[in-house]
């Protein structure tokens, strides 16, 4: 009969998967010792009870904040490709028809054009609709997440502090000053390794009040504004856990 061995005491080891994978759940950060009598403990068992405490790791980890984090990452990527896609749509229509450039929107109001770009045309409503749809998605859930964190930033750039981060818990963990250069780590090293200027932000820059700030106080303001943050992932993050939001 295979037993393990947790705080000098000894138990049968469960035969069923479920029960055995709640065991390595429960002691996954102490150590406990799986004892084999005659070898005949059942690997399939143990493999299957591994695979559910894996399961259930991935699924706890898989917290709201995260899908907000793909979103955003995702409209970024919309972004870039319309901006891309766009940029070869005005170009080939203008040596297709041997106008000059022109803005966009007036190619798209075009109801005859080219066969060899009309599907373009069809490809960037496309994305404008993705850009709309992941847009929508971040006003409506991001204020559920982190109501504080929004209401200082707004729902993207509160999003995306989160996702520079790496999720909503390590940015609670964050200083203000780690917070103020979220997005600036190139700028950040080049300045380490080569001696050039300290950033002064990074996403930070995006905020209102930092981009109509006079040169001499963007830094200033980006500490002001970075401590704020610091204290809403805290509200946001520690809050709901407390019963405080």
């Amino acid at each position: 009969m295979a037993t393990y061995s947790s705080s000098d005491q000894e138990f049968a080891l469960p035969t069923e998967p479920e029960e055995l994978s709640k065991i390595l759940e429960r002691h996954g950060n102490s150590e406990i010792v799986i004892n084999l009598e005659n070898q005949n403990i059942d690997l399939a068992l143990l493999r299957t009870a591994s695979i559910l405490q894996v399961r259930n790791r991935i699924g706890k980890s898989l917290t709201p904040d995260k899908n907000l984090i793909q979103a955003i990452e995702a409209l970024d990527e919309a972004h870039t490709t319309f901006n891309l896609v766009s940029e070869r749509y005005i170009t080939w229509y203008s040596q297709l028809t041997g106008s000059p450039r022109i803005k966009l929107e007036v190619i798209l109001e075009k109801e005859k054009l080219p066969p060899q770009i009309q599907k373009l045309k069809v490809f960037i409503h496309h994305i404008q609709d993705l850009v709309l749809t992941l847009s929508n998605y971040l006003d409506l859930e991001s204020p559920k997440e982190f109501p504080a964190l929004v209401e200082i930033l707004g729902t993207q750039l509160a999003v995306r502090m989160v996702a520079s981060a790496g999720d909503l818990s390590k940015l609670a963990r964050m200083p203000s000053s780690t917070i103020q250069l979220l997005g600036a780590e190139k700028a950040l090293f080049r300045h380490m390794s080569d001696g050039s200027p300290p950033p002064k932000h990074g996403f930070l820059y995006q905020h209102p009040n930092i981009k109509k700030s006079s040169p001499k106080d963007k830094g200033r303001n980006s500490r002001k504004l970075a401590a704020k943050v610091a204290i809403a992932s805290k509200l946001d993050f520690y809050g709901e856990k407390s019963g405080y939001r």
